[in-house]
């Protein structure tokens, strides 16, 4: 029974002031405070005003072998003053950066200064002609920098590439560019061989395909270009078997060296698109005169080298042979 009581006292109050609120002289009471407001505020948009602007700096045409030994300000403060509404352009969101040129300072001494003369100078620029400016902060800018040596190294694909079955890389990896200029101390540069890049790690590849990868920093160098450009060469294997003749190698023109069996059979892994372009030069089974010497037996394990990037995983069958060293 109370708590009926209370829900219908409740409810009563609640009619009180929605009457009051909606009675037509509150209404009217409301919407002249409301155009009285915006009057005010119009009004006061139109008065002088102080405001503290931070504005971002940007230094542009600094050369690669120039390092920056302090810490430059990157960012200005400005105490300014000007109409509100007008004050109202410089949001944060349509505050642009303050782009500083040095490129034409940099001489012997290691130091540039850019004074407040210059400073309130291109900051004027930046500004509407109706802002004074009261401060700026900081007055001024002194850079301190000093020359960097250069040298030109190799990149190096740090790279884990897995291929899926059945295929195999149809061309070496390639790199571009391969190498690149690199700037900081000399006794930092004697000791540089290469740049690497950062790890390449791919799984199932089973097409052509190019990446763009970065290349490791280093705090205390600078470097032309910050990645390069990789291209793997992918395609479908197969197998092929050929027969080659045994060479021999390193005999003295007084001896002739005659093996048995004088071919070989060659099964070796090649890209589709290269299955009818192997050379004659392109895998070599030799026996090499310097082993013979020393060979008590009459057979000699046969040697291959493969002089092309387009076949792999060569067998050789059979893979001794016998021999005979005859003086001519």
């Amino acid at each position: 029974m109370a708590k009926e009581k209370s829900i219908k006292l409740l409810m009563y109050y609640l009619q009180k002031l929605k009457t009051f609120f909606f009675s037509k002289d509150i209404l009217s009471f409301l919407l002249f405070l409301a155009i009285s407001a915006g009057f005010w505020y119009i009004h006061a948009l139109g008065k002088e005003r102080e405001r503290t602007i931070n504005i971002p700096i940007r230094y542009v045409g600094v050369p690669m072998n120039i390092n920056f030994t302090n810490s430059p300000p990157t960012e200005i403060s400005l105490n300014v003053k000007d109409q509100g509404l007008r004050l109202f352009d410089y949001s944060n969101e349509n505050i642009l950066p303050l782009t500083i040129d040095v490129g034409r300072n940099f001489l012997q001494n290691g130091e540039i200064l850019i004074s407040s003369e210059q400073l309130k100078a291109q900051i004027l620029h930046y500004l509407k002609p109706t802002t004074t400016v009261l401060e700026i902060r900081p007055t001024s800018i002194l850079l301190k920098y000093e020359k960097l040596s250069v040298k030109i190294v190799p990149i190096v694909l740090n790279s884990k590439i897995e291929l899926m079955h059945q295929y195999m890389f149809s061309d070496s990896i390639e790199l571009e560019p391969t190498k690149l200029s690199v700037y900081g101390p000399r006794q930092v540069l004697d000791t540089l061989k290469s740049i690497q890049t950062v790890p390449l790690i791919l799984n199932n590849v089973n097409d052509t395909c190019f990446y763009f990868c970065k290349l490791k920093t280093n705090k205390l160098l600078k470097y032309s270009i910050l990645k390069t450009r990789v291209g793997l060469s992918v395609e479908q294997f197969t197998e092929r078997t050929v027969q080659i003749p045994i060479n021999t190698i390193n005999c003295p023109e007084s001896f002739s060296i005659r093996t048995f069996p004088a071919f070989v059979s060659v099964t070796y892994n090649v890209g589709l698109s290269h299955f009818n372009s192997l050379n004659s030069s392109d895998i070599q089974v030799y026996v090499d005169y310097n082993d013979l010497k020393s060979n008590e037996s009459a057979k000699q394990t046969l040697k291959i080298k493969n002089n092309t990037k387009h076949i792999s995983n060569i067998r050789i069958k059979p893979s001794e042979a016998e021999f005979i060293l005859e003086q001519k």
